[in-house]
């Protein structure tokens, strides 16, 4: 369902279903389709498509359990934008389609009461991580019908319209540095961060072997001294990150101090 009218597109472009605000359809795998059904109708497609009519329609998952251990009266089952269902390798998979600011605002990768200029650096790096991936000659997932996934540990922590719903400060970073990406020699660059070094932090070579990465070297992390490393320990550092915006450093300086003869620029 979803608080606003939607529709229901098949794999050959034709609307199944039109959809008004708070109604729902019921979707089942049938083989190696999907059933809809919509009231006493039902129709079949072997991909689908849920169409908002605008971007403020969020199209909620009624069947998807995904809560926060924090607090389980939450679920982060509303998307904006596009909602693709199809079949990857015999598995159902969700496709959430939509801009990329949009996306931004719906990841996880910072805490809402972090200092700002944290996670503005945090909302470059993101962006930046994304698009390098998106390209063409990049791309993370070829092959596949999708750039990213809501898996860390694969690409990036992914939660949707309900991260964006209790993150405000986390919005207004990625507003405040809309379409600002990392480049080193006017290309984008890949730009791993992690959680807290041990009072410096790793080059891409010692810790990947890269050798084309001349911008990830090892940096002293002075504010995490005596802490123990969590994470990969290349890029930026995020208690260190958290100390220099606290100490009146902008999220420019964060960036260039954790990744070396980069700038920081607006591109389309």
């Amino acid at each position: 369902r979803a608080n606003g009218a939607y529709k229901v597109v098949g794999d050959q472009q034709e609307v199944l279903f039109d959809v008004s605000s708070g109604d729902s359809v019921t979707i089942r795998r049938m083989g190696n389709e999907f059933h809809v059904q919509r009231q006493n109708t039902v129709r079949s497609s072997s991909a689908l498509r849920l169409v908002p009519q605008n971007d403020t329609t969020m199209i909620e998952v009624q069947s998807w359990e995904h809560r926060p251990s924090w607090n389980l009266q939450l679920n982060d089952n509303q998307f904006r934008g596009i909602l693709e269902i199809r079949l990857v390798n015999d598995a159902v998979v969700f496709i959430n389609e939509l801009s990329i600011e949009y996306y931004l605002r719906g990841l996880a990768e910072v805490s809402n009461d972090s200092a700002l200029e944290k996670q503005k650096a945090l909302a470059v790096l993101a962006r930046t991580y994304a698009r390098f991936y998106m390209q063409e000659e990049n791309r993370k997932f070829p092959g596949f019908p999708y750039d990213g996934s809501d898996d860390p540990d694969i690409f990036q922590r992914y939660l949707g319209y309900g991260m964006e719903k209790r993150s405000p400060n986390w919005v207004g970073a990625v507003t405040l540095t809309e379409n600002e990406v990392v480049t080193y020699q006017g290309k984008l660059v890949k730009t791993p961060y992690f959680n807290q070094s041990d009072g410096r932090t790793r080059s891409a070579k010692e810790v990947w072997g890269w050798t084309n990465t001349p911008y990830l070297q090892s940096v002293p992390d002075p504010w995490c001294s005596g802490l123990e490393l969590k994470g990969h320990g290349v890029g930026l550092s995020g208690c260190g990150a958290e100390a220099q915006a606290k100490s009146g450093k902008t999220y420019d300086d964060i960036i260039k101090y954790y990744y070396q003869g980069v700038e920081v620029e607006e591109v389309e």
